[in-house]
């Protein structure tokens, strides 16, 4: 993917650092994104998280892959300049094996289908080829 277009797609989300989960945008189009998260071990939720035992939280894989659902449906968008504002309106996802540092998280989200300003999309996050966690995702986005 082309770096400006993945860092105005990035750009256009409403997070930032340090709760900006997606770190590269490696594809995007038709309502389909695939996105990198590379944990180290050094954030500072792992001080706290299983020490000595570190797991990344099932909780931020599930914010990493509703980042990449909204990278998905940016790529839907007619209006180019619109910034995405809305919220995760439901989970429903199932963490098959944990994912521990070092880890080079790979999420993929698909959109679906839509009810008005609901937006459903199938996730899934894996480290190499070991699933982590995979389901569906339903995001309320903000019209103007």
């Amino acid at each position: 993917m082309d770096g400006a277009r993945a860092a105005d797609l990035l750009a256009r989300l409403p997070h930032r650092a340090p709760f900006l989960f997606v770190d590269e945008v490696v594809d995007c189009n038709s309502g389909k994104a695939t996105a990198n998260w590379s944990v180290s071990g050094q954030e500072g939720f792992f001080a706290g998280h299983f020490p000595g035992n570190p797991v990344v939280p099932g909780v931020l894989i599930g914010e990493a892959l509703a980042q990449t659902a909204g990278i998905a449906l940016l790529s839907l968008e007619s209006d180019g300049d619109r910034r995405l504002g809305g919220f995760l309106a439901q989970a429903s996802l199932k963490f098959p094996a944990p994912a521990r540092p070092p880890a080079a998280i790979v999420l993929r989200a698909s959109h679906v289908g839509a009810l008005g300003d609901l937006h459903r999309f199938d996730v899934q996050a894996s480290v190499g080829t070991i699933t982590i966690a995979s389901g569906t995702l339903v995001l309320a986005i903000q019209t103007r």
